[in-house]
């Protein structure tokens, strides 16, 4: 008789089965799939999920309605639905509002045990982008209630802790536990950088990102040594973005829309250098990514680059002129490179997706 598995339940606000392409967040689809493959994961979506998305190895329930208030009734009443059915363990709220509240409330109500993952947003405010949920009273006071009554919190970065703690959190337990990357699709080759040096840069176009301060780093690098850069993402501020690199006369610049998660380990493999300048990150996976692949990863000290400094070259946030000293530095250093590239694949190969999958399925299980 085969052993009937674990059942979990998942709630996410979005992404998985949605945006352009289905392309969601794919290190989150990624987990769950893993995750799948040994407990019964059924993923309530606050977020309306595309049509012709089919999951793989999961259940994926759309309980998403344009009136706030009728949506989070349909999430109690599918949850409450298939917990008769299944029998959930355990409740996982990705990130804390709304779906880590809710995570909290239901696994009250249903007697079971309660886990809330703070991914970024979630852990920051930064009042001069109107960008944070802690910036807001409300906001912060209810991701405080919800960290402290879950049963487990786990963070991806310190940076993420140390952002909840000077919020006020008082809470002793909390997991770290960064997203790994497929360390076999994103795979190591040592880099002989030569001219034009090879920078890239993969995220949305936004505010947070501070692409400001990238594009004004590398004008000054670029003014000193032969460079190319390669933007990929989208967003509010690609008008912006590009007149202000006319504005430089950055014309060693390439703006790319954003392609399928598959087609990225070509791009990496082409870099030398990961330049990634935001005010803010839960950890990052673009940087994940890069030392996974062997480029070189500069930027500012947030998220992992806050965590991990013998895994990168970083700088205070919005400083491009120490970003780009520090860059032309190390590029005239080759075994600084080589020990940071070096220690940055140690990390990201202890830390592969299988093993945060590991951590999170011990957590399921005790």
């Amino acid at each position: 008789m085969t052993k009937s598995r674990t059942s979990i339940a998942i709630i996410i606000p979005g992404g998985i089965g949605t945006g352009k392409g289905n392309l969601g967040v794919p290190v989150l689809e990624r987990l769950v799939k893993l995750l799948s493959t040994d407990f019964d994961i059924t993923v309530f979506s606050l977020f309306r999920i595309n049509k012709d998305y089919r999951p793989i190895g999961f259940e994926l329930i759309d309980v998403s309605h344009r009136v706030t208030v009728l949506r989070f009734v349909r999430l109690i009443l599918s949850v409450r639905q298939h917990h008769k059915k299944k029998t959930f363990r355990v409740i996982h709220g990705f990130w804390a509002l709304p779906s880590g509240m809710f995570a909290v409330i239901l696994a009250r109500i249903l007697g079971v045990k309660s886990i809330v993952s703070i991914l970024g947003g979630d852990a920051i405010a930064l009042p001069e982008i109107n960008y944070g949920q802690l910036q807001r009273p409300l906001s912060r006071m209810l991701i405080l209630w919800t960290l402290q009554r879950a049963d487990e919190v786990v963070v991806l970065t310190k940076y993420l802790l140390h952002n909840l703690k000077t919020a006020g959190l008082t809470r002793d337990r909390i997991q770290i536990i960064p997203w790994g990357i497929d360390t076999g699709l994103f795979t190591f080759h040592a880099k002989q950088m030569a001219s034009p040096i090879q920078f890239l840069h993969i995220a949305n176009l936004h505010p947070v990102k501070d692409q400001e301060t990238l594009l004004r780093s590398f004008k000054l690098i670029s003014d000193k040594v032969p460079a190319h850069l390669t933007i990929i993402g989208e967003g509010v501020l690609d008008t912006k973005l590009k007149a202000l690199a006319a504005s430089l006369s950055i014309n060693n610049v390439s703006f790319i829309a954003p392609l399928p998660y598959e087609q990225l380990p070509a791009y990496y493999g082409r870099a030398d250098i990961l330049l990634h300048t935001s005010l803010s990150e839960g950890q990052s996976e673009v940087v994940t990514e890069a030392m996974s692949s062997g480029v070189l990863v500069c930027g500012t000290k947030v998220g992992l680059m806050y965590d991990e400094p013998s895994c990168c070259v970083a700088v205070d946030v919005r400083d491009h002129a120490a970003l780009a000293n520090r860059v032309l530095e190390i590029l005239n250093d080759p075994a600084s490179q080589r020990k940071v590239t070096q220690s940055a694949q140690q990390w990201a190969n202890t830390h592969s997706i299988h093993w945060t999958v590991d951590q999170l399925a011990k957590l399921y299980k005790t």
